[in-house]
């Protein structure tokens, strides 16, 4: 990784936002700097809470060619950032892309369950959020795996 891209991530890290991102805007001008430099920008807004300025970042920082990892964690972070800003039918598409482009990235779940309670798709959180816990149980959970797969499908069943 370049020294100054690394320097500049780490005054991120270090909560020194605008110091960073005026480090980070310059590197955003050379092409093979270009799109990190933009994600690491998006990614500054967002640690402060300022997610419409962390909007348009991640969307350049996509369109310069993000790949990979990089290219997911650019993705992630716009449709959480969606999310927060009220564009939900946004956020759940990409999200929907993001689970199938990165069927291992389990830590997109909890964000997409979000979005569908703010859809008001209030089942599909819930059967979400269920099957991650199926997937994933720890051992006090290990026991209810069947039942909470029986409830992830009918939430509202009575006896």
């Amino acid at each position: 990784m370049d020294s100054r891209l690394q320097a500049a991530i780490t005054l991120r890290k270090q909560g020194q936002h605008d110091k960073s991102r005026r480090a980070l805007q310059s590197l955003a001008e050379e092409p093979a700097l270009r799109a990190q430099a933009l994600l690491n920008i998006a990614w500054s807004y967002d640690n402060e809470g300022k997610e419409r300025d962390a909007e348009p970042h991640y969307l350049a920082a996509l369109d310069a060619g993000l790949t990979g990892e990089d290219q997911f964690e650019a993705q992630f972070g716009l449709a959480s950032t969606w999310r927060c800003l009220g564009k939900y039918a946004q956020a759940k598409t990409l999200f929907e892309e993001i689970m199938t482009s990165w069927p291992q990235a389990t830590e997109v779940r909890p964000f997409y369950a979000l979005c569908l309670h703010n859809l008001g798709e209030h089942d599909s959180a819930i059967a979400v959020l269920l099957a991650s816990i199926i997937q994933h149980p720890d051992a006090r959970t290990e026991p209810y795996k069947a039942v909470l797969h029986h409830y992830a499908q009918h939430p509202h069943q009575r006896w």
